[in-house]
């Protein structure tokens, strides 16, 4: 077997590996982005709450309906407080 059939299996078996693994570690960044993003403010959004909590907006809705989450209106916003998740 010759070096370069050698060198093209090689690749062959480990690039699969490595792009998992490089897709893998992005997805894990940007996660980690997104979240620290919204980590110093003291309210976020209904749709910030969603992403930190792991529930859907409309369930968030659903909570403060329901007065089993408080959230505070400004303007059209509505913001929760995070100390409140």
């Amino acid at each position: 077997m010759s070096s370069n059939n050698l060198s093209e299996l090689f690749t062959t078996i480990i690039q699969p590996i490595v792009e998992a693994a490089v897709w893998q570690a992005l997805k894990n960044n940007s996660n980690e982005v997104r979240l620290g993003a919204s980590a110093d403010k003291a309210f976020v959004s209904i749709k910030e709450a969603a992403a930190i909590s792991g529930l859907g907006t409309s369930t968030i809705r659903l909570y403060i309906r329901k007065r089993q989450l408080q959230a505070q209106k400004v303007g059209r916003r509505v913001l929760i407080k995070r100390t409140d998740l």
